[in-house]
């Protein structure tokens, strides 16, 4: 291409052309060329003047009205009676060609706000836009779209409130972008194809036949006689429906982005991610795997939905043995592979929409599970893409939809087809339709997928690579902004399972990856747009905070007991972070201890790689980057020692000689230190100074030595990702160097180093004792270009300490009025849990509230 698809955000633009061609303007999803004609000029409106618009030449002009060139992009000046066209100009074989181009713009003298002509409005022609200065118009700024984003989103309201408001036009963030709109396939008028219909009532040879024809062909069909009946499948449509048109207020509280919720309404799970938002909102609910407890879901629909989905795992039972059996495997073997262990289900709701030719339902996409079962009213909208063109999916009373996901097609080695599908916006709405996603997405599991070695052989290798389904739907997450990409054809080049491999077997950690001289930040490591999406909204809504992080002196803490336990009640309930001077360790164990695990990760290779090991349970020392490497959404920028020190004995011997005794005798001090805070915050709570001891808070105690190396792009990746502490309480010692930050009221707060101070955190496990009356608050660490960063936290956690205590609120903490927020837990349950997670963004906390 030799200038991509856009227009111009100016008042006019005259070009002069050559002789060579290429320009073309979109006029009615078409391409249309504009031929260089001896000695005229090309005029077209800008963004600014958006006018009925008028190509003409100088020596002889056209006059081409509205309906036939020209897009509508709601912008300011004329109220949209003129139209700024797209257009973009081809590359060719033939050039150089030369075109001169006069933009008419005050684009670098913003000087006056712009909206639409007073004279132009009225009350049948209202303004379609605010008022703007000209930076802002056609050169809208991730932060205006994220701002407008998240003004929806904070509504709560989903794209049914904008339709209750009364809104006539789409607003901006869905409408679909011209690239998109000019490269849509045709949909069919006459279908030379129709979806296939399977009857499961007939003979079993026959319906997986039929089963295997739709499978291979399309990916998707129609399933009548399925075994649930027309009344639970009117009840869970109609239950659906009644719950998006709840009252605000009612449906608002299930509203949530956080990925750990079992239950949750929302609008768009992609929107801060996705070119456009789709004209849909959503109740998500988890139902397998893990325990569900009715009470967790909506009481409008909480019957009919348990019963849909017992009802709907049974089809899928019987759909996996028919897809094996046309695999010609036994007839267990996809569900002996887990494929039915795990299903969702989402309530999508599709408001009618005042111009559906501007955006979509739900964009061109495949589905990333092993199977979607979907039940849709009779407004229709579903569309298939068949050999380049779109096939309605109409609405047969009383059938489900059943198409392959993403997966299914990785495992049968393309034998079967993840179909790319869509829903149209349509004037008619409200749609609804119920859509179970047969997927362990919401189970974290360390199997392995890749395709059936059963249907493999010399002349049908493997097409795919095997993959973790966490590295599969974390990939597949990350390509929403590119939709209709489906898993099947993304590009080779970047195989992130293999290089996450290189990396771990390099041993070298992130200190090799600079030693080696690297100048740009490895793929792995890159942050996903989603996390720097969500920074730039903190940075652009928030003014820099005033808020400081507490500093306690302990100092005399006998002689001033209550002060100190008021000071650490105040930081443990607001913000769960406070520094601490005067707490006992010498400085110069301080010292030391900073200066020998620098020392240690700048030994060389050979001499630190016998301690390199990913074991999560056995070894006591082990040193390595990124605990979990393969879990993550991306890879933190740090290595890591790690020394368990307590509670059973630890040979001095296992730890490296170079900061064996001065680890020790840290440990030694900074395990006095932990009885000290635990008894401040046992009095903090209103409990006997040994409450928290005695719950075996100081038990254990394990030694984390990291490093960050200096990075020659720290602004694209952590240098540890946000996240909370798994354990009950965390005292780091930090270097000069900084980085570490909280989240503090939705704004991220420095932790400044203060010469001979310790940070003191609360974590995850006291939050939960204390039923919430302590905040295990996320933090993060950036990284820099001055590096290296060295840090030495001590949790005083139980994690390699097997137990079969039961942690749940305290009792004395509990009231009719203060309920227990947790269910009790088990530490090497909670741990488990963490671990298999990773630091993904979300807290671990929420996996175990009662009512979540």
């Amino acid at each position: 291409m030799g200038t991509t698809t856009h227009f111009d955000p100016d008042f006019l633009t005259i070009l002069l052309q050559d002789h060579i061609g290429g320009l073309h303007v979109l006029s009615h999803n078409h391409w249309v060329d504009v031929p260089p004609v001896p000695g005229p000029l090309v005029v077209y409106i800008g963004d600014l003047l958006q006018v009925k618009f008028i190509l003409f030449f100088f020596s002889f002009c056209y006059l081409v009205n509205e309906n036939t060139i020209g897009v509508v992009q709601g912008l300011p000046h004329s109220n949209e009676r003129f139209k700024s066209v797209v257009y973009h100009v081809l590359s060719n074989r033939k050039g150089p060609r030369v075109p001169v181009a006069c933009f008419f713009t005050l684009h670098l003298y913003p000087t006056r706000m712009y909206g639409s002509i007073k004279e132009l409005l009225s009350e049948d022609n209202p303004p379609y836009t605010t008022m703007a200065l000209v930076t802002s118009v056609g050169t809208s700024t991730n932060s205006e779209r994220l701002r407008q984003l998240k003004a929806f989103d904070e509504s709560k309201a989903g794209v049914k409130g904008l339709v209750d408001s009364g809104i006539t036009h789409v607003p901006p963030i869905f409408l679909r972008p011209p690239e998109d709109l000019a490269a849509d396939s045709p949909v069919s008028g006459e279908p030379h194809f129709a979806i296939p219909v399977v009857d499961l009532a007939e003979e079993r040879a026959g319906v997986v036949a039929g089963v295997r024809r739709a499978a291979k062909m399309v990916g998707l069909f129609q399933v009548v006689n399925h075994g649930i009946s027309a009344k639970v499948v009117e009840e869970m449509a109609a239950a659906a429906r009644e719950f998006h048109e709840m009252a605000q207020e009612v449906k608002g509280e299930y509203y949530t982005r956080e990925k750990e919720k079992r239950v949750k309404y929302g609008s768009n799970f992609d929107l801060y991610r996705s070119k456009y938002a789709n004209w849909r909102d959503t109740l998500f609910c988890a139902m397998a795997p893990q325990p569900f407890h009715p009470q967790q879901l909506p009481l409008l629909c909480r019957d009919i939905t348990m019963e849909y989905s017992r009802q709907v795992q049974v089809l899928g039972g019987l759909l996996f043995a028919l897809l094996s059996e046309a695999l010609g495997l036994n007839s267990d073997h996809l569900e002996s592979m887990d494929c039915a262990k795990g299903h969702s289900i989402l309530m999508h709701y599709y408001p009618a929409c005042p111009e559906p030719h501007l955006t979509l339902g739900t964009n061109r996409h495949s589905d990333p599970g092993f199977l979607t079962v979907l039940l849709q009213d009779h407004i229709g909208g579903l569309q298939v893409l068949y050999q380049n063109e779109w096939i309605d999916v109409p609405p047969i009373p009383g059938a489900l939809v059943v198409n392959i996901g993403d997966m299914l097609q990785l495992i049968s080695n393309d034998q079967f087809k993840s179909v790319e599908h869509r829903v149209v916006a349509s004037h008619k709405g409200p749609r609804v339709s119920v859509a179970c996603f047969f997927t362990l997405d919401n189970y974290p599991s360390a199997r392995m997928y890749g395709p059936i070695k059963e249907l493999l052989s010399e002349d049908n290798p493997p097409v795919y690579r095997e993959t973790s389904l966490q590295d599969f739907n974390h990939t597949t997450t990350m390509d929403v902004a590119g939709a209709g990409k489906s898993f099947a054809g993304r590009s080779p080049n970047y195989d992130r399972l293999q290089e996450l491999k290189a990396f771990d077997e390099s041993k070298a950690g992130v200190k090799g990856l600079v030693d080696a001289g690297i100048t740009k930040v490895p793929q792995i490591f890159l942050r996903p747009p989603e996390d720097i999406a969500a920074d730039e909204l903190i940075s652009g809504e928030r003014t820099p905070t005033q808020f400081r992080i507490p500093v306690i002196d302990l100092k005399d803490v006998a002689g001033h007991r209550s002060g100190k336990v008021a000071e650490v009640r105040r930081a443990a309930e607001t913000v769960g972070f406070f520094q601490v001077v005067n707490h006992g360790v010498p400085v110069k164990v301080l010292e030391d201890m900073v200066a020998v695990a620098r020392e240690f990760h700048e030994l060389a290779l050979e001499l630190k790689v016998e301690y390199y090991s990913r074991d999560m349970s056995e070894k006591k020392v082990k040193y390595r980057s990124n605990f979990d490497l393969y879990q993550s959404k991306y890879v933190n920028w740090r290595d890591t020692l790690k020394c368990v020190m307590a509670p059973e004995p630890l040979d001095p011997q296992e730890l490296p000689p170079v900061c064996r005794d001065v680890m020790l005798e840290f440990s030694k001090h900074v395990e006095i230190l932990g009885s000290l805070l635990f008894e401040l915050l046992s009095e903090a709570l209103g409990l006997k100074p040994c409450h928290l001891k005695d719950m075996d808070c100081t038990k254990g105690h394990l030694l984390l030595c990291h490093y960050y190396p200096k990075c020659p792009e720290p602004e694209l990746t952590l240098g540890t990702s946000k996240h909370s502490d798994p354990d009950f309480l965390t005292i780091l010692l930090q270097d000069h160097i900084g980085g570490l930050q909280v989240l503090y009221q939705n704004q991220w707060v420095d932790v400044p180093p203060i010469p001979g101070a310790l940070v003191v955190n609360i974590g995850d496990v006291l939050q939960l004792i204390s039923n919430d009356k302590f905040k295990s608050v996320e933090h993060r660490v950036l990284a820099n270009q001055r590096g290296p960063r060295v840090s030495v936290a001590c949790f005083f956690t139980l994690d390699h300490c097997p137990s079969t205590r039961i942690y749940g609120p305290i009792k004395e903490l509990l009231s009719e009025d203060k309920p227990p927020l947790y269910r009790e837990i088990l530490l090497q349950d909670f741990n488990a849990y963490y671990n298999n997670k990773g630091l993904d963004g979300n807290s671990a906390l929420a996996h175990f509230k009662l009512f979540r």
